[in-house]
């Protein structure tokens, strides 16, 4: 009786467990930018599903201002990832004005439903 006892529990524990060919779903992600060093910032952002920064016909863009000790989260959608940046103004003496110099986008990878936390 003893010897099919531990076959019987065991095949029963083994049974209550998911199924290995199961993946749970992709969960939302997340990016807290928090500004601690400029009086005030303008961040532009957009989220994307694809593997670079670069800007494709109908994503959309969001502008906003980031006061100094600010914070601003942006929410994601399952596989994807933020890009943001700081527009800096343009220097009157350097530039003509309202010609903003091409700045690089940074990339917080929120793919696989990270929180990240992110100072400009």
């Amino acid at each position: 009786m003893r010897t099919l006892f531990v076959p019987v529990v065991l095949l029963g524990l083994v049974s209550c467990t998911a199924p290995p060919w199961t993946v749970p779903p992709p969960a939302p992600g997340r990016l807290t930018l928090s500004n601690f060093n400029y009086d005030h910032a303008r961040i532009e952002t957009f989220v994307t599903p694809f593997p670079d920064c670069g800007l494709r016909a109908g994503m959309v863009t969001s502008s906003f201002e980031l006061p100094l000790n600010g914070t601003r989260v942006v929410d994601t959608p399952p596989d994807s990832d933020v890009c943001w940046r700081r527009i800096e103004p343009p220097l009157a003496e350097t530039r003509p004005p309202g010609v903003v110099p091409p700045v690089p986008w940074n990339r917080a990878y929120t793919t696989s439903g990270r929180i990240v936390d992110s100072q400009l």
